[in-house]
C-alpha cells in the first residue's frame, strides 16, 4: 500500500479513521484474514497520532470486524459479514442526518439529469444492460451481496445511457455513499420492499421514450428508499 496521507476531513478524527478503514475492508483492500499495517504505518498513512488510530482500531475491534492479537497484529476478522454491515451503518449515521438528506437530494438531482438525457440518448444495448440487472435484481435472495451487486449495476447501467461523461463521473463519486445505502436497505427485512416494481416503472419509462416519466419514477424511487434509509439510520441509533 502507498505511504502517502490520506486526507482527512473536519470530523471527529476516530470516526473518519473508521470511516476509511471499513470503506477500504468493504472495497476487498484489506480482506478477511490479511494483517493491517502496523500502528506507526497507520498513523503515517492517515496523518494522525498513535491515540487516535488505536481508538478507531478498538471500536472495530469491539464490533467484531477486527482482531487484534499481542505481537501479532490486527487482522480482519475472518467471518466479519455481520460486524461489516454494522459498521457500515455507523459511518452512515456518523454523517448526521443533514450530511444523510443532502445525499438523497445529491442522487435525486443527479440521476435525474442522467435519465432525462437516457431517454433521448439510449441505445439498444444500453437498455438492454438496464434490462438485465433488472433482472438479476428480481432472481437475488433478500438481503444478499447478489442483491446490492445488482442494484448498484442498474443505477450504473442507468448513468451509462445518458452517454455524459460528467454526469457518469459525479455519480461514480457517490459510489461508496450509495453502497452503503444500499446495504443499509439489505438490512433489515422491508429496506427492498417494491425496489423491484420502483425500478421496472423507471425501465418502462425509458424503453417508452418518455422523459417526464422516467424523472418520476426516478423521483419517487429514492425518496422513498431515502426515506427508508433515515428510518433505519435513526432505529441503529436508539
Amino acid at each position: 500500500m502507498k505511504s502517502s496521507t490520506i486526507k482527512l476531513h473536519r470530523r471527529r478524527l476516530t470516526d473518519q479513521i473508521v470511516e476509511k478503514l471499513v470503506s477500504m475492508i468493504a472495497d476487498g483492500k484489506f480482506k478477511p484474514g490479511h494483517k493491517l499495517p502496523t500502528e506507526p504505518e497507520l498513523m503515517k498513512q492517515f496523518g494522525v497520532g498513535r491515540s487516535s488510530i488505536r481508538e478507531a482500531i478498538g471500536a472495530l475491534s469491539l464490533i467484531g470486524l477486527l482482531n487484534v492479537s499481542q505481537g501479532r497484529g490486527t487482522r480482519v476478522n475472518t467471518s466479519g459479514d455481520e460486524a461489516l454491515s454494522k459498521s457500515l451503518g455507523w459511518v452512515m449515521s456518523t454523517m448526521g442526518r443533514d450530511k444523510v438528506y443532502e445525499l438523497v437530494e445529491s442522487r435525486i438531482q443527479i440521476e435525474q439529469a442522467i435519465v432525462r438525457l437516457g431517454v433521448e440518448k439510449a441505445t439498444e444495448e444500453d437498455i438492454a444492460e438496464i434490462r438485465y440487472y433488472h433482472e438479476r435484481l428480481k432472481a437475488a435472495k433478500a438481503g444478499s451481496r447478489k442483491l446490492i451487486q445488482a442494484d448498484l449495476a442498474f443505477h450504473t447501467a442507468l448513468a451509462k445511457t445518458s452517454h455524459n461523461s460528467i454526469l457518469i463521473r459525479f455519480l461514480s463519486e457517490l459510489r461508496q455513499p450509495m453502497r452503503r445505502w444500499m446495504e443499509q436497505k439489505a438490512s433489515v427485512d422491508w429496506g427492498y420492499d417494491n425496489v423491484f416494481e420502483q425500478h421496472d416503472a423507471i425501465l418502462k419509462a425509458v424503453e417508452a421514450r418518455d422523459a417526464d416519466k422516467a424523472q418520476a419514477a426516478l423521483r419517487e424511487h429514492l425518496e422513498i428508499t431515502g426515506q427508508r434509509l433515515i428510518a433505519i439510520l435513526v432505529g441503529k441509533c436508539l
